[in-house]
Formats: structure tokens, sequence, C-alpha cells
């Protein structure tokens, strides 16, 4: 067999196998919701990526495989990725005390599953005031329930909107691990950040690190809000 007739016959056996009808099921299934801060019923803020994941077993899957996938900063979580059937989903290793089971649920077309969770911190009335070259941010810390030392309290500033101890163009940051946690949590803090632009736009956001005593092993920062602000 001559070697032309060799490629010519590999060619037309590729354009066969490719012609064939792929007959895998895609992906008929939607879950999204929100893990709700209980301190503050609204959406817990976390980093963006790895704040926080959503693992969900399925029903006739191979249980120590479960689909994982990471939420966003707000909270919030969507997977369009999966196949309609039953899982038990639960939200783990995030900001916030351990959730003590998996929740069942029965995934359509587009389905709502929302968590509420305990977190180790809450940034408690932040206020962010601009001014020439910096910014300067007031805020408190408060818990519901006690985990870990409180070990740093930090003010980012960002150039954009994910902001974050991993993501960020300036920081002021105060270890706290020789304060007792109660004298923190009774002060109300000051920061300030310098070296901004003028006229430029940021984006600010507080954090604090409550770790130790068996929680909080990924060294999860909580969250306020983001502020926007534009540098006068």
């Amino acid at each position: 067999m001559t070697r032309k007739l060799i490629i010519l016959l590999s060619i037309v056996s590729l354009l066969i196998s490719c012609s064939e009808i792929d007959n895998y099921e895609f992906p008929d299934g939607n879950i999204y919701g929100k893990v709700i801060d209980l301190t503050t019923d609204e959406g817990i803020q976390t980093e963006q990526p790895n704040g926080f994941n959503i693992k969900m077993f399925e029903k006739g899957g191979l249980i120590n495989t479960p689909i994982t996938f990471s939420g966003k900063q707000d909270g919030s979580f969507e997977n369009a990725m999966v196949f309609q059937n039953e899982y038990r989903v639960v939200a783990v290793e995030g900001p916030f005390f351990p959730l003590p089971d998996t929740v069942t649920v029965q995934v359509g077309a587009r389905t709502e599953m929302n968590f509420n969770v305990t977190p180790f911190l809450t940034i408690t009335n932040v206020s962010v005031t601009p001014s020439a070259g910096q910014v300067s941010v007031t805020y408190g810390l408060s818990r519901s329930q006690v985990g870990g030392k409180i070990t740093f309290r930090k003010t980012f500033v960002s150039t954009v909107a994910t902001v974050s101890n991993a993501y960020n163009t300036g920081v002021k940051s105060t270890s706290t691990s020789s304060t007792a946690d109660a004298t923190l949590l009774a002060t109300t803090f000051t920061d300030v950040v310098t070296g901004l632009v003028s006229g430029k736009k940021y984006w600010v956001r507080v954090g604090a690190l409550a770790a130790g005593s068996g929680y909080n092993s990924l060294n999860r920062y909580n969250y306020s809000k983001v502020f926007e602000v534009t540098i006068p």
C-alpha cells in the first residue's frame, strides 16, 4: 500500500468518525440561590473566587465525587450545567460556621436553593469618606457566636470591584492577635488608605479574620459590602 493511499484512507476514516452522532445528553438542570448571613439577612459577603463552595451529591451518582463550584462575592451562586435529578446540596468552606447537614432538593429546569449561615464575624456600621489622595473608613465588628480568635482587621482599596484580601491595590492592615476579642467587639475603628489618585474611581471594602479553635482552617475573611468612591 502506497504512502499516499494510507494518508487518503486515514483522512476518510477521520471524516467518518467526525460525522457520527453524539448521543451524550446535555445538562438540562439549573440550581441557583444565595448563602444568607443570618446577622444581616442578606447574602454573605465573601471573596471572588474562593469565597465559598457549593457541593452537590447526585442521587445514583458516586457519593465521594460531588459536583463542586464556587459562589460569588455577594453570596449568590448558580450552576446551569447539571442534570435534572435529586441532589443533596450543602454550602461549605466559607467564612461561616459549618452547616449541620446537606439539604435534599429536586433540581429541575431552574430551581432556587438558599442556605442560612452564621458568619464568624460581621462588619458593622461602615462609613467610607473620600478626600484628597485618600479614603477614610470607620467600622465596627460583631459576632453572634464565638469561634476563633480575631487576628486581623483590614481595609482594602482596589481599581476593580472584586476587591478583597486577594485582590487589592492598597490596604490598611492591623494585627489584632494581642488584643482581647471583647475589646475589639466594643471598639469603633478608623482606617486611612493613602496614595490614591484624584479623579479616579476606587472600590473599598473592610475585612476581618477570625481563625483557630477548629474553625476557619482556610482563613476565609468576613467582609463588608463593596463601596464605590471617586477621589476628589
